[in-house]
C-alpha cells in the first residue's frame, strides 16, 4: 500500500473556517423565530467549497457533508464499530476479503433507494485516476487497487491483494455518494450536482446563499434516529469579536471560541461551554529542506531544548484545561501512542552544547506564523524569547491565514525556516505515515528515514496488534529523536452553545464536525 495519505484535517486547511468569509447583519429576532420553529444557527467562518464527500477537504465542507452523508460505519477509540448505513461487516480469517452487509429499505433524500450499487459505484470512481478523488492511495495496495464487487442489493464484497491492518478504518470511512446522480459524469469534483447535494444522512441540503448561509433541513426517511432539529443553518461570520457579540445576543447559537474568548463568551450566561480532545498537535515544523543549519539534527535538538512548553501554554491556551504538554508527535487517542519518547526539558546549556557540537554560531531563523488568532502571535513570542536566550536569532514572519497555507503546502514559496502547525490524523495510526515517510503527502520539511518508513511499512501488514502497537511505538521515538518537528500541545476544541439547547453528550463532540451526530442536539 502506499503511504501517500491525504489528510484532509490539516490544521493550515482548517484554520480558513476561523478566519475566511463574509460579515451578517441578522436581527436577533430571526433567531427567536427559528428557535420556535425548532431550529440552530452555527457560526461559520468560511464559505461552503464542496460538501461533496469525495472531494470536500475544509473544515466546513466536511462538517456540512457530515451531516449530508452518512458513513458505513465509525471504528471507535476503543476498536468497536458504531454502524451506520451498514448492519454488519464480516472479514475473512486470511484479512483479505471484507464483506460489508448495508441496512435494509436505504434511501438518499431524493426518496431513490440506496443500494449496493451506490456503493461499487463510489469506490470505482474514487479508483478513477480521471477523477483525481483524494482518497485513492487508500483503496492501492501494494500498487493493486481493491476489488469492489456487488453480491446483492445490500451486499458489498471488498478483496484484497495483501494484507493492510488500515482498511477497516478506510473501509468504514466510505460515504456513498448516489451512482444515479453522477453517473457518466467526467469531473465530479466540478459537477453541478455538488450545488445540490444529494445525500443519506439524517438532514438534506435546502439552500447555500453564497457567503452568507447554508441551511440544511431534516430528512423524515433517514433510516436512523430522527433529527430532533427541524433546521440547521451555518452563517458566515468572518470576525471573531462580531461572531461572538452574535452568540451573546441570541443571533446564533453555537461557534468555536479560543481560550482567550472563553470568559467574555460566559459573561452574559446564556451559553454553556464545552471542550472535548479533537487529536489535535500543535507543533513547529522544521523547514529544514531549505536551511543547511537546521538540516544537521544536532541544531534542531538545540532548539527543541531551548523551548519552554510549560510557558507557551500558559501564554497561548491559558489553562491545561485548554491544552496539555505534547511530547509524542501521534496524539494521545491514535492507537499505538506512547509518551515513553524524549521529552525535551527546557535545558538551554544543553542546547548551547548541542550547537556547538554542530558548529553553528550566530544562527538566524525566519518563524512564520497565521494571524487567524492571537494565541498563535503569543505562541512565537514565546518561541522568539526562549531562542534568543541561546544565541539564536528569531525574525517573525506573522502571514495572512490564507498565505500562510500556501506556503506551508507548497514548500518551493520558501519564506521561513520554521513554522507554527497542526494537525488531526485520526486514532487510526497508519495516517501518521503521510507525515514521516519519504512521498508522504503531508511531509512538507522532506523528512526521510529509512528506519520509520520500514516500520510503517511493518505495521501494514502486521496483523497481532500487540506487535503492530510496537512498531508504532518505535516509529514515534525515532521521529521524536530526529526532531523533525517540535511537538508543543495536544489542544483541545472549545465549543460555546447556547443553554437552550440540550443533547450535547448524545450529539458525540467530535473533530473536525464539531458534531459527530448533530441530529441528536435538541431543544430543552
Amino acid at each position: 500500500m502506499s503511504l501517500k495519505k491525504k489528510i484532509l484535517t490539516l490544521t493550515v486547511i482548517s484554520t480558513l473556517i476561523l478566519s475566511v468569509g463574509c460579515s451578517q447583519k441578522k436581527a436577533s429576532e430571526d433567531k427567536k423565530d427559528s428557535t420556535k420553529a425548532s431550529a440552530i444557527t452555527i457560526v461559520a467562518g468560511s464559505d461552503l467549497t464542496n460538501p461533496n464527500p469525495l472531494f470536500a477537504n475544509d473544515r466546513l465542507s466536511m462538517t456540512v457533508m457530515n451531516s449530508l452523508y452518512s458513513p458505513l460505519y465509525v471504528v471507535e477509540e476503543t476498536g468497536e464499530k458504531t454502524f451506520y448505513l451498514a448492519d454488519s461487516v464480516d472479514v475473512s480469517d486470511d484479512f483479505l476479503t471484507y464483506k460489508v452487509k448495508l441496512k435494509d429499505n436505504l434511501k438518499w433524500h431524493d426518496g431513490k433507494p440506496l443500494t449496493a450499487d451506490d456503493v461499487v459505484f463510489t469506490v470505482n470512481t474514487i479508483l478513477d485516476k480521471n477523477q483525481n478523488c483524494m482518497s485513492r492511495e487508500d483503496f492501492i495496495i501494494n500498487d493493486n487497487p481493491v476489488e469492489v464487487k456487488k453480491v446483492d442489493d445490500t451486499t458489498v464484497e471488498f478483496k484484497l491483494s495483501s494484507i493492510s491492518t488500515p482498511f477497516e478504518y478506510i473501509l468504514g470511512d466510505i460515504r456513498p455518494i448516489p451512482k444515479h446522480i453522477y453517473e457518466g459524469e467526467k469531473d465530479l469534483e466540478k459537477s453541478e450536482e455538488n450545488r445540490n447535494p444529494i445525500g443519506s444522512g439524517a438532514y438534506k441540503f435546502k439552500e447555500h446563499k453564497s457567503g452568507e448561509l447554508i441551511t440544511l433541513e431534516k430528512f423524515d426517511d433517514f433510516y436512523g434516529e430522527k433529527a430532533n432539529l427541524d433546521t440547521v443553518n451555518y452563517r458566515v461570520i468572518a470576525d471573531a469579536n462580531s461572531a461572538n457579540t452574535a452568540l451573546q445576543n441570541g443571533e446564533v447559537n453555537v461557534k468555536y471560541v479560543s481560550a482567550d474568548d472563553v470568559e467574555n463568551v460566559k459573561s452574559k450566561d446564556n451559553v454553556n461551554i464545552i471542550t472535548f480532545d479533537e487529536g489535535m498537535v500543535d507543533n513547529i515544523i522544521f523547514l529544514q529542506q531549505h536551511n543547511k543549519d537546521l538540516a544537521k539534527k544536532e541544531v534542531r535538538q538545540a532548539l527543541a531544548y531551548a523551548i519552554n512548553k510549560e510557558e507557551i501554554i500558559k501564554a497561548s491556551y491559558k489553562s491545561e484545561e485548554y491544552a496539555t504538554k505534547a511530547d509524542s508527535l501521534f496524539a494521545p487517542n491514535t492507537v499505538g501512542y506512547t509518551g515513553e519518547v524524549e521529552k525535551y526539558e527546557q535545558d538551554k546549556e544543553k542546547a548551547k552544547q548541542l550547537l556547538e557540537k554542530a558548529g553553528v554560531k550566530d544562527l538566524k531563523l525566519k518563524f512564520g506564523y497565521s494571524t487567524h488568532k492571537p494565541s498563535l502571535e503569543a505562541t512565537a513570542l514565546v518561541v522568539q524569547n526562549n531562542l534568543k536566550d541561546i544565541g539564536v536569532e528569531v525574525e517573525l514572519v506573522p502571514l495572512e491565514s490564507s498565505a500562510f497555507i500556501n506556503k506551508i503546502l507548497n514548500p518551493e514559496e520558501y519564506s521561513f525556516d520554521m513554522a507554527l502547525n497542526g494537525y488531526v490524523m485520526g486514532t487510526n495510526p497508519a495516517s501518521y505515515a503521510s507525515l514521516f515517510v519519504e512521498d508522504g503527502s503531508n511531509n512538507f520539511n522532506k523528512y526521510k528515514n529509512e528506519k520509520v518508513e520500514e516500520l510503517f511499512n511493518k505495521a501494514l501488514s502486521e496483523t497481532n496488534e500487540a506487535k503492530r502497537t510496537e512498531l508504532y511505538k518505535e516509529a514515534q521515538k525515532l521521529v521524536i529523536d530526529d526532531m523533525t518537528c517540535y511537538p508543543i500541545a495536544y489542544s483541545k476544541s472549545i465549543v460555546a452553545i447556547d443553554k437552550a439547547y440540550d443533547g450535547v453528550e448524545d450529539a458525540t463532540p467530535a473533530p473536525i464536525f464539531m458534531f459527530r451526530d448533530l441530529h441528536k442536539l435538541k431543544l430543552k
